[in-house]
């Protein structure tokens, strides 16, 4: 049987087609992705704009078309931090349900880290001791501590590079007022994000989504002089990152588009996320990071895996089937 998952984020939506194995297993047959910027100002309006719903809907379409031709029996979708937080997100629901077929589940910032923790925590041995990933997207950045037992510590917080962006970098480059604003108020968020950690262990830090790959991209490329190609995890030292993060925050939007290992569609966005990456790893002073190429949508996969083997009448009895101490829930709705 095979599957679509979109992920619909602030900066980009992406989808995977992926064949379904014995047990838990998959493999990916075809990845997609494009830059829709759904989020793009709606940040301040509290509404996604007209332009970007249609831009939106059009990659949406499109994807689904190829689902369809690839064979795709079931498209599973959910729309995060942009969506969740727009007046009219369940206008734009509606609207992709009805052009496209996919029906898609908005959900909370605690399933989203839910869902990002099974997908990165799927390719670690979290039995030594306590995970904390780090998922920044455009809209929200999420933090969650737990191991292969259970989740001890799901939140998410307004750290999204787009919202970051668009609230403090008015000049390009930045200008050192840009930067003092942009770095007071994520120390004063991290206050918050570090409370219900601050008696916790942990083993690892490990940083997924765009943002933080593409940082793990240019360290690598400046430093091996040829381009990463993630697969798994990737050591981000602060040594490293540091040398990058100077140079970077003092870039144009124009340098940074030519910046080797950079995607150039982050060039606008990147300098945030560099600044609440480096302050991230002075206060939890776990080095190096570790860079993983998994995140919602694999865990997006094994949810829906997970829920079909709960759902049969005879279970595979040697299939180990973990929900981090939960017991599978839905904290979304679909709409339409």
């Amino acid at each position: 049987m095979r599957i679509a998952v979109f992920d619909i984020g602030t900066n980009s939506i992406h989808m995977k087609i992926v064949q379904i194995g014995p047990g838990l297993s998959f493999e990916v047959l075809e990845h997609k992705k494009d830059m829709t910027r759904l989020g793009d100002g709606s940040f301040r309006s509290k509404k996604l704009s007209k332009r970007a719903m249609r831009r939106a809907l059009k990659v949406l379409t499109r994807f689904a078309r190829l689902a369809k031709v690839e064979g795709a029996r079931k498209m599973i979708a959910v729309a995060t931090s942009a969506v969740r937080d727009a007046k009219n997100g369940p206008q734009f629901v509606r609207a992709v349900l009805k052009k496209t077929g996919i029906r898609i589940r908005i959900i909370s910032g605690r399933e989203e880290g839910r869902l990002i923790f099974l997908g990165v925590t799927s390719g670690l041995d979290t039995r030594r001791g306590k995970t904390l990933v780090v998922d920044i997207g455009g809209g929200s950045a999420e933090f969650i501590l737990g191991d292969h037992r259970k989740i001890d510590s799901d939140e998410s917080f307004p750290l999204g590079v787009a919202r970051l962006t668009d609230r403090f970098i008015t000049k390009d480059p930045p200008s050192g007022e840009n930067l003092r604003n942009l770095e007071e108020y994520i120390e004063e968020k991290l206050v918050e994000v570090l409370k219900p950690l601050r008696n916790k262990k942990f083993l690892m830090v490990v940083g997924t989504a765009g943002t933080m790959i593409n940082l793990a991209a240019v360290v690598y490329q400046a430093r091996e002089k040829r381009p990463l190609r993630l697969r798994g995890t990737f050591e981000l030292t602060k040594k490293d990152f540091l040398k990058r993060h100077r140079k970077m925050i003092e870039m144009s939007h124009r340098q940074l588009r030519d910046l080797p290992g950079l995607d150039r569609n982050r060039s606008d966005i990147i300098v945030a996320g560099s600044v609440l990456v480096w302050l991230l790893m002075k206060h939890l002073k776990n080095d190096p990071f570790f860079i993983s190429d998994k995140g919602i949508r694999e865990g997006m996969i094994l949810d829906h895996l997970m829920r079909s083997v709960m759902m049969l009448k005879k279970p595979k009895p040697n299939l180990r089937v973990q929900w981090f101490g939960q017991k599978p829930f839905f904290s979304g709705k679909i709409l339409g």
